[in-house]
């Protein structure tokens, strides 16, 4: 059947901030000071249905994991993606996951899709290059872990 999406709802929430709170989530893709609530998801959630697109990502019906689109310069035409699987990781979803948002985003016109990942997150790098998202560079020392500075590699792919 595939990966399939739906919009995201306010009752999302809680899946949310559980899936963030895991502490690899939080070690690959959030600030580690981060306070990761029920109600932050929620004010999160209720903006981005406003300004973006947030959506959950599922498989059988199951929800696996979000992808989350703002547009640069608000414009609809360069996306700024993010995205994460809950507890589905390494079990090869998220190629599919983000080469079906990428075909979604490109078919409403969108002319470029960019993405940032920690140097530590090699199985989030390994998607963006399966779909064809091209390494365009590195913002050294721009994130902090908790523990060390590390760098943030810079992606994007054109339609």
């Amino acid at each position: 059947m595939g990966i399939g999406f739906r919009d995201i709802e306010p009752e999302d929430a809680r899946l949310i901030a559980r899936w963030k709170s895991d502490p690899y989530i939080k070690k690959m893709a959030l600030d580690p000071a981060d306070e990761i609530t029920v109600e932050r998801e929620m004010k999160e959630i209720e903006r981005a249905m406003d300004k973006g697109l947030y959506l959950i990502a599922q498989m059988d019906g199951e929800d696996i994991g979000y992808v989350k689109v703002d547009w640069v310069y608000g414009k609809e035409k360069i996306a700024w993606l993010r995205f994460a699987l809950g507890e589905h990781r390494g079990e090869g979803y998220g190629v599919e996951m983000i080469q079906k948002i990428s075909d979604h985003l490109f078919e409403k016109e969108c002319v470029r899709i960019e993405a940032e990942v920690y140097s530590e997150n090699v199985p989030s790098q390994k998607v963006l290059e399966k779909n064809g998202f091209v390494k365009e560079g590195t913002k050294r020392k721009a994130y902090f872990d908790g523990d060390k500075y590390a760098d943030v590699y810079v992606y994007g792919k054109v339609g």
